[in-house]
């Protein structure tokens, strides 16, 4: 969930009915589940789609002005104001969204890592089976230290206040570049500035019916995750955004030397009916130097094993552990995170090893 689709909500609704009047030939390369999954969602958000699409017009105006206010203490290299808007809680517009994403990954060579994902909508959902309405959120953490534990997975209250956020099961705090997230004794973690490479990127924009706030921190991390020592990097995201939640791919791994690979596709239909929305992906050194790659091509091989194929560049990873989501509300939609290990890199010549991070794969459509 990282980077951020940008549709017209009406060009989304003409797609779900073409797609609709195909759906008795999706069966062909697609397993039953999110085939029956998909075609009923399809026919339940294209009933409902039309009217959203009133309501996120409506809210243009609110939208907008998030970003540029989002867009004005950028440029005024306004630290404080990075996290006025992390920590901050949103008014949600109709058909708007907010959510936190943590991912800890260790650059030691443990395969350690910690993903934490909490936020909210502005219409009632399930996460997990859990209802969320209101101010709450649904918050997932879990972790792998030599095996997978998951801490939460829960509706929970969220406290904001000037430098934290609070839950009953977790609490993140501090002020830039330095934070502190604690779960429980035997799980803390520090986050501190890098001495070299990029810190922080944010994209706030508009794009017609649609608008997003984005910010995202690259940090180095250190403590305990289950009772054992850690050292690593963190990926911590905010995100506030107006679009429907359509298929993606999205992956980042970290190696050893603190470089990344990270690629994101995002697409709507399956197959033979597909629609590739967005498609990004770079190799960044720790320096912060960093490429562009073109041609990004996932492949799900057998025994929860990935394919990465590109123009001039390749992956292979290994799933060592993997947790489910399953979003309901307007529209219905997976989201399964996988912990991986990327066992092969080739990028310019050059193979890389040893690599650790997360493949999300989405599919499903929800408003």
């Amino acid at each position: 969930m990282r980077s951020v689709i940008l549709m017209k909500s009406n060009d989304i609704v003409l797609r779900l009915e073409s797609e609709l009047k195909n759906a008795n030939a999706f069966g062909k390369d697609f397993s039953k589940a999110p085939q029956r999954m998909l075609r009923s969602g399809i026919a339940s958000t294209t009933r409902i789609a039309k009217a959203p699409q009133r309501m996120i017009r409506s809210g243009i105006a609110q939208t907008s002005h998030i970003a540029r206010t989002f867009a004005k203490m950028l440029k005024a290299q306004d630290f404080g104001g990075l996290d006025d808007f992390f920590f901050a809680r949103e008014q949600l517009i109709p058909g708007g969204k907010e959510y936190w994403f943590i991912d800890v990954v260790s650059t030691q060579g443990d395969k350690a890592q910690l993903v934490l994902t909490f936020g909210c909508s502005d219409a009632k959902a399930t996460v997990n089976r859990h209802k969320t309405s209101g101010r709450d959120v649904a918050a997932v953490g879990w972790f792998y230290s030599n095996k997978k534990k998951v801490f939460l997975d829960k509706t929970v209250p969220l406290e904001s206040s000037k430098g934290m956020l609070k839950t009953e099961a977790f609490t993140f705090s501090g002020k830039y570049p330095s934070y502190d997230l604690v779960v429980d004794k035997k799980t803390r973690l520090h986050f501190t500035k890098p001495r070299q490479g990029i810190v922080y990127e944010a994209h706030p924009c508009t794009a017609k019916d649609l608008g997003v706030g984005l910010l995202n921190m690259y940090l180095d991390a250190k403590g305990t995750i289950g009772g054992k020592a850690f050292k690593g990097v963190g990926y911590v995201q905010k995100v506030i955004v107006v679009a429907p939640f359509i298929p993606w791919n999205w992956m980042r791994v970290v190696f050893p030397d603190k470089s990344v690979l990270d690629v994101f596709v995002a697409r709507l239909g399956v197959e033979s009916v597909q629609y590739r929305v967005v498609s990004t992906a770079i190799y960044r050194l720790s320096s912060g130097k960093t490429y562009s790659l073109s041609g990004s091509r996932f492949r799900k091989l057998e025994g929860d094993r990935w394919l990465l194929e590109g123009d001039g560049f390749a992956a292979y990873l290994k799933t060592y552990a993997f947790k489910p989501f399953v979003l309901k509300g307007r529209g219905e939609f997976h989201y399964d995170e996988y912990l991986v290990e990327c066992t092969d890199f080739v990028y310019k010549k050059k193979a890389m090893q040893g690599g650790i991070g997360m493949i999300e794969d989405a599919y499903g459509f929800m408003i």
